[in-house]
């Protein structure tokens, strides 16, 4: 059950929803590795596991569609 009274709980986010700046993979590395279990059950749940991509706010544009064009090359 989501706890909305924490500050880090976030539900319009994946899994729930979906915005173009969530770490898709990053979270279900986390999650596959025990992230919502304790460290007693899920000693590795701690650990910062990610694809080592960052995300950061200058990819996507501020208005609709917020996605910016590919790159080159990248489309096919």
């Amino acid at each position: 059950m989501l706890d909305t009274a924490l500050g880090t709980c976030d539900p319009g986010g994946f899994p729930n929803g979906r915005r173009p700046g969530d770490d898709v993979v990053d979270i279900i590395m986390r999650v596959a590795m025990g992230y919502l279990l304790n460290t007693t059950a899920a000693p590795a749940a701690d650990l910062p596991l990610g694809d080592g991509i960052q995300q950061n706010p200058g990819q996507f544009a501020a208005v609709f569609p917020y996605l910016n064009v590919p790159n080159a090359g990248s489309e096919n």
